[in-house]
């Protein structure tokens, strides 16, 4: 069949071959951004969906059409939730997002050209092949999961010597009133933002006068996350609270701490009496 001397199923190509570079931009530019900022898990969860995304893909290619018309009717989802986000919150960039998603999954699924491909791939279609690729593409799904579950069990590991430290930490600035700990532990974005050690002896001074006799605290809890740098530095970051009583009631003791090469440091702490909500 030919239409104005194009045959259709070309025209199915073009525009898989257009669909694949918009998401590869848009998952090169996320991917990216995850890397710069360091976030590890995220990433590999992120590299995990880009790896079924291209796993679906190549099935579209080949002519599969259960998976063409479940992942179209998938991008037609998200579409459609981005879309409604975007008129509900006043949102434009996500609207334009949600209505380019919707348009792709309606042509990607409904448009005659792309089954005319998907029929021309068919023809051509080896099975020794595609199981050569699906192996491939599994392999690699399943290091990401490796890494996903690595990663878990290192920072749980982790997770009791971080509490462990940050129940010295709350124990030795606000009962013990520590100048030299505080300082010894504090991280360079804390003494930075924090006044320096002049600033550091304020915020201590203030919690003893406003604080007061502080016990009864409750056991450090928190999450940590995964932080990475480029190109093979790792570690880790997370908040942990605890509650205790001072002289005007119960207070809640709210600490950032982050590992480095010399150990557990704090990079930001933070004191409230639950009455008032505020923040010291």
């Amino acid at each position: 069949m030919v239409v104005g001397d194009t045959e259709p199923w070309r025209r199915g190509r073009l525009f898989l071959v257009i669909y694949a570079l918009i998401n590869l931009a848009n998952q090169a530019v996320l991917l990216g951004d995850l890397i710069m900022r360091g976030f590890l898990e995220p990433l590999l969860v992120s590299g995990g969906v880009v790896i079924v995304f291209w796993f679906q893909f190549y099935f579209i290619w080949i002519g599969v059409t259960w998976v063409r018309w479940l992942h179209a009717g998938l991008v037609i989802l998200v579409g459609f939730t981005l879309t409604i986000w975007g008129f509900r919150d006043g949102l434009q960039l996500w609207i334009g997002i949600g209505v380019l998603n919707f348009s792709l999954g309606a042509y990607l699924g409904l448009a005659p050209s792309v089954y005319f491909f998907g029929k021309h791939q068919q023809e051509r279609r080896q099975w020794g092949e595609v199981l050569v690729v699906g192996a491939v593409f599994l392999l690699v799904l399943g290091t990401m999961a490796a890494g996903v579950i690595g990663l878990a069990g290192y920072r749980a590991n982790r997770l009791a010597d971080a509490q462990q430290f940050s129940d010295r930490a709350f124990r030795r600035i606000f009962t013990e009133h520590d100048t030299q700990f505080l300082l010894e532990h504090a991280s360079e974005r804390l003494m930075q933002e924090g006044g320096g050690m002049p600033g550091l002896t304020r915020f201590l001074q203030d919690a003893t006068m406003r604080g007061g006799d502080v016990h009864d605290m409750t056991p450090a809890a928190g999450v940590l996350r995964t932080w990475y740098r480029f190109p093979l530095r790792m570690g880790l970051y997370g908040e942990v609270t605890s509650e205790a009583l001072g002289d005007r009631g119960r207070m809640r003791l709210l600490m950032r701490i982050g590992d480095s090469d010399a150990g557990w440091q704090i990079d930001a702490v933070f004191w409230q009496y639950l009455s008032s909500g505020s923040r010291q």
